[in-house]
């Protein structure tokens, strides 16, 4: 099934202004983002840096190299999460028995 990430293409602080023109509860747009992996984890503990720093490269390449090398970083090692597996090509005649 393809999932749909309708936003995906949206900064953080564009995310936060839609909600803001959607009339989203101030409780849900004020919830620090976090994957949810345990209690009191948020994205931007886990990065290291504020979203508002991650806006800041992605719109114009620019920030403080720690932050910077760091997202080079992120990205890096979650190349295998963008590609899709080897899969072995196994021949008709092996795979019957």
């Amino acid at each position: 099934m393809q999932k749909s990430q309708i936003i995906g293409e949206l900064l953080k602080k564009e995310v936060y202004a839609l909600a803001d023109y959607l009339e989203i509860p101030e409780a849900i747009i004020n919830k620090p983002p976090s994957a949810g992996l345990w209690k009191g984890q948020t994205d931007e503990q886990e990065m290291g840096f504020t979203y508002q720093k991650l806006d800041e490269y992605l719109e114009s390449n620019s920030g403080s190299q720690e932050t910077i090398t760091r997202i080079k970083e992120m990205i890096f090692k979650s190349e295998h999460k963008r590609s899709l597996p080897l899969i072995a090509a196994i021949p008709p005649s092996v795979r019957q028995k």
